[in-house]
């Protein structure tokens, strides 16, 4: 993944393929923060288009010491399709974030974005699947959470921030199993948070 990153040219609309066996060690594994910031670098995933977990997928090596801030997006006009971010380690962190997008008008289609992957970050209430501080982002038939471990702090799986406008969400889905005593919440929006509107059309 890292290799693909470096070749591409921002602003030029140059492609990286994440290439899938089908199975989960056909994974990009990565072990420290990535910062996507190059402007029109599209990530596609050659793999099947299903909904969930979808086998062209970046995740850590479960043994590896925990990172809270997993996947930032600041490069704007980016696609990406195809893929899944899974946020898991043996051994967790508090204040989990698995994808930041802090970047304009970029487009996610079909991708599982799947934060608070373990238990500790799942006991936490400052641990989110997606964070937003960026305007006119799309996210289309894609998946944001997931439902095989419980949270019990109160978290939420998406947060919005710093005045952030016109961010859409079609055909989404946001799965969390909340557990005993907590109050995990699906959308958060902090204080002067949402500038004009955000719109949520069949989720």
């Amino acid at each position: 993944l890292l290799a693909g990153y470096n070749a591409l040219r921002s602003g030029r609309n140059d492609y990286v393929v994440l290439l899938s066996n089908g199975l989960t060690s056909g994974t990009a594994r990565v072990n420290s923060t990535f910062t996507w910031a190059k402007n029109a670098a599209h990530l596609i995933g050659a793999c099947s288009p299903s909904m969930f977990s979808q086998r062209s997928r970046i995740a850590p090596d479960g043994a590896q010491t925990a990172f809270a801030s997993y996947f930032v997006v600041s490069g704007s006009g980016c696609i990406f399709q195809n893929i899944e971010w899974f946020q898991g380690f043996n051994t967790g962190v508090a204040a989990s974030i698995c994808m930041a997008v802090s970047g304009t008008r970029n487009t996610f289609k079909n991708c599982h974005i799947a934060g608070m992957g373990d238990t500790t970050s799942a006991t936490s209430s400052t641990s989110r699947s997606l964070v937003i501080s960026a305007d006119e982002n799309l996210f289309v038939d894609c998946v944001i959470g997931v439902d095989t471990i419980s949270r019990t702090g109160a978290n939420s799986s998406v947060e919005f921030t710093s005045g952030c406008a016109r961010n859409v969400f079609e055909n989404c889905i946001f799965p969390f199993a909340g557990g005993a005593g907590g109050a995990p919440l699906g959308v958060l929006a902090l204080t002067s948070a949402i500038d004009r509107f955000q719109l949520f059309n069949q989720c």
